[in-house]
């Protein structure tokens, strides 16, 4: 997250995302916030985040 503080990537580093997790850099309900609608913004929410299916 340092090195991507320094480049547009992960919204300046601000999270970083795995196939099961999301880790956001700062803590606290409006940090998570901020990273979610930068999410939605770049179109990148359902990528980093996918809908777990009821079966």
């Amino acid at each position: 997250m340092q090195t991507w503080s320094r480049t547009d990537e992960v919204l300046g580093g601000r999270y970083f995302w795995c196939s099961d997790g999301l880790i956001v850099r700062d803590p606290g309900i409006a940090n998570m916030f901020q990273v979610l609608a930068g999410l939605l913004d770049s179109g990148d929410f359902t990528h980093v985040l996918q809908r777990l299916d009821d079966e």
